[in-house]
């Protein structure tokens, strides 16, 4: 079951080059980290078109790294945006995971970070702990050999943090949590003028 529910206007973040960790696991491919770092993989032929919405490789489940295992990472955007939220679609390993990412505004602006908490439950949890919300679910888990274990549903779990005040942002400064696996990261622009505060 996959219930992608990222709005509309949302600027997705491109991880292609920060992603060091494979979670996900085709047919017959042969086993890779995983979410643990012992090969218990999301089945990804079930992401389905949600594979395409979080920008992920074309040969998804075959070894190619897919996600970011957080190790502080910098994503450097480009550009400076002024943002009204940001959300987060991944998982945690071996429990749950509240962690902080630093939005930081570029030495064009100045001035300090700002914190976005992020706080996704465990991906073999079967409810959310956090306010976080079931983003995808498999049917079934790769096991530690490659082989489906139908007595387990993986999932991914979304994130949301909206900010009263606006922040600018350069980059975003991910934490050192390895077991945070980040799938995707989305950004919400702030409109100009009086309703930056009021339209989130």
């Amino acid at each position: 079951m996959n219930t992608p529910a990222i709005p509309a206007d949302a600027l997705r973040v491109d991880l292609t080059p920060h992603r060091n960790n494979a979670a996900f696991l085709a047919p017959g491919a042969e086993p890779a980290d995983g979410f643990d770092g012992f090969g218990r993989a999301y089945p990804a032929a079930e992401l389905g078109a949600t594979a395409t919405l979080l920008g992920l490789p074309a040969d998804l489940g075959h070894g190619a790294a897919d996600n970011v295992a957080c190790e502080g990472q910098v994503l450097d955007l480009g550009e400076t945006l002024t943002l009204r939220g940001i959300d987060v679609v991944g998982a945690g390993s071996g429990g749950t995971v509240s962690e902080t990412l630093l939005l930081q505004p570029g030495p064009d602006r100045g001035g300090p970070a700002t914190e976005a908490r992020v706080e996704l439950s465990d991906f073999l949890s079967r409810r959310p702990v956090f306010d976080d919300t079931c983003f995808a679910r498999g049917s079934y888990l790769y096991d530690v050999g490659g082989r489906p274990e139908t007595g387990a549903e993986p999932r991914l779990w979304r994130s949301s943090a909206r900010f009263d005040e606006p922040p600018h942002c350069a980059r975003i400064t991910l934490p050192v949590n390895p077991d945070l696996h980040i799938v995707g990261i989305w950004l919400l622009s702030a409109p100009a003028g009086p309703e930056a505060v009021t339209n989130r």
